[in-house]
């Protein structure tokens, strides 16, 4: 072997090497390539293909572990990686970028530093179909609200070009949190340069807040931007390898958030903080682990030792609630939680207290996520550098069992 043909490095394998240690045949290593399963690189000939040792390590995990039905597919992107460390954006770790304002980080994911604006007659028009529904509707169901009525309005929503996507985005943003009713007594001025989170904040609370509150807010939607290919993330790529519009990509992706496996969680964590507040903590807890019941915003797929979201999130709500006494029984039962529950605390439970100590709704965390729509985007501009039409799983249709008499 050439020094050409030789991997530059031990993190980099040859064709002969990667499959030798996945125990297949060469030809079975080009299928998964071409499948999206795995990815390779030219060493400096351009003839000899390289592949990632870690890669081929996490794909030989994988094989050998038991799914039970689980469906894996591989998709590489530069947006966003999720590390046990903490998840980064192009290389950027998310828990530095707190203290920038969401739109600066929306940017920063989409390479794009265009203007945040909207015309003021398109917020109009989304408020007033938001005047039309209930007043105890879902945020969710509001926000899919917005970016329909916003879709309808922006008749250059099929430009594939990625500064589009990128508008497409902001609109979305915009008009999904200026087309919110108001829920405390101060009122944006029209044309008031207020930043997404101190606009959102009027939306989702009835309290004033502080500037360190909103800054909390604000991390929040920071920090949710993106998180690798989650399956809100997966349903928009999906919908962008058929060439969606933006907007039929961020649907998507808000369609697989509505689930209650995926953004609600700290639904439960605000639900569990009520309870310790009327009831006391070691109360609580010694009630649910006596019932073997789960508990809430405890314990992630990725992070085995510590979720920096949660860490990077709770030190702002710290801050932001430094004089509320009820910050006491967050403290508490995050500190028992840490002593007694054999796994870290994520996100979901820092978001959970965030939206208890605010005065939202228990279902308020997912007014966070909206700041998800970033990295829809993102990954929906990524996807249209990719064939279209590459995700093509095989069903395998199974005939319906006959039912069978009773005394069969």
């Amino acid at each position: 072997m050439s020094a050409l043909e030789r991997p530059a490095g031990p993190d980099l394998l040859t064709a002969a090497e990667a499959a030798a240690r996945l125990g297949v045949k060469r030809q079975t290593l080009y299928a998964y390539v071409s499948r999206g399963v795995l990815s390779r690189q030219l060493s400096l000939d351009g003839r000899t293909s390289l592949y990632a040792a870690d890669d081929i390590d996490s794909l030989r995990t994988a094989r050998r572990r038991p799914t039970s039905g689980e469906v894996n597919t591989v998709i590489a992107s530069s947006i966003s990686r999720v590390l046990d460390s903490g998840h980064e954006y192009r290389g950027v770790k998310a828990a530095s970028l707190v203290e920038q304002p969401f739109e600066e980080v929306a940017n920063h994911l989409w390479n794009d530093y265009g203007p945040w604006t909207i015309p003021n007659s398109w917020i109009e028009h989304v408020a007033a179909a938001q005047r039309l529904l209930p007043d105890d509707t879902p945020f969710l169901d509001r926000a899919r609200m917005a970016v329909n009525v916003t879709a309808s309005l922006d008749r250059l929503r099929d430009d594939p070009a990625p500064a589009n996507h990128c508008e497409a985005g902001r609109r979305m943003l915009l008009a999904t949190v200026k087309g919110l009713p108001v829920r405390g007594d101060r009122h944006p001025e029209p044309g008031e340069a207020n930043t997404l989170a101190e606009e959102l904040w009027t939306k989702v609370t009835p309290d004033v807040g502080t500037d360190s509150q909103r800054a909390a807010l604000n991390a929040g939607l920071v920090l949710l931007a993106d998180h690798g290919i989650a399956a809100s993330t997966f349903a928009a790529r999906v919908a962008a390898s058929v060439r969606a519009d933006p907007y039929s990509i961020v649907t998507a992706g808000l369609g697989a958030l509505a689930g209650p496996l995926h953004g609600g969680a700290s639904r439960l964590v605000h639900q569990l903080l009520t309870e310790a507040h009327e009831e006391g903590c070691e109360r609580v807890l010694g009630r649910r682990l006596a019932a073997g019941q789960r508990i809430p915003g405890v314990g992630h797929a990725v992070y085995k030792t510590h979720d920096s979201r949660e860490s990077a999130l709770h030190d702002l709500v710290v801050v932001g609630w430094t004089d509320d006494h009820r910050l006491d029984v967050y403290e508490t039962l995050r500190q028992l939680l840490a002593e007694r529950v054999n796994a870290p605390l994520n996100v979901d439970f820092a978001l959970g207290a965030l939206t208890w100590l605010a005065g939202m709704g228990s279902a308020g965390g997912q007014s966070i996520f909206i700041s998800r729509i970033a990295g829809w985007i993102a990954h929906g501009i990524e996807e249209f550098t990719e064939d279209p039409l590459r995700f093509r799983p095989v069903a395998r249709w199974i005939p319906e069992r006959p039912e069978l008499p009773e005394d069969a």
